[in-house]
């Protein structure tokens, strides 16, 4: 598996991976929230590719402050072979060369799988609350 940034063009491609794996869609999963991101977090969007085709991703951003990881998935046919650690990990050493202390990511809490990969590689669960507002909403 190769791992390179995320690209403008890769959106239904990485939709699709997010859908195949479970992910539910999240307001700024579309192009332009997508495109926004990669160039706020230059080297912080990457995805997995075996021969050309995307099969893991895994986006981080970093406020200066803490660093945040969203959509870490793996396509089905790809899972336990080590594709989804390998992608945390480059994120981590990429957060730490920027200076970064922490790293926060949200689990949906019916997502058992999900907890136990997060708790193997090294992360606590926190005693928080997460709490949001629909900006778009008219």
């Amino acid at each position: 598996m190769d791992i390179r940034d995320l690209r403008e063009e890769d959106g239904e491609e990485v939709r699709a991976l997010w859908r195949s794996s479970g992910i539910r869609a999240r307001p700024g999963d579309d192009d332009a929230s997508l495109g926004a991101l990669v160039s706020r977090n230059p080297g912080l969007c990457i995805v997995g590719t075996e021969n050309e085709r995307i099969v893991a991703s895994a986006l981080a951003t970093f406020d200066g402050r803490r660093g945040w990881l969203y959509h870490v998935a793996t396509h089905p046919e790809m899972r336990r072979r080590g594709v989804a650690t390998r992608l945390v990990h480059t994120i981590e050493e990429r957060l730490r060369a920027l200076g970064c202390p922490k790293l926060n990511l949200i689990v949906w809490d019916d997502n058992e799988d999900a907890m136990r990969f997060w708790e193997a590689m090294g992360y606590q669960r926190d005693a928080t609350v997460e709490y949001s507002k629909r900006l778009d909403a008219t």
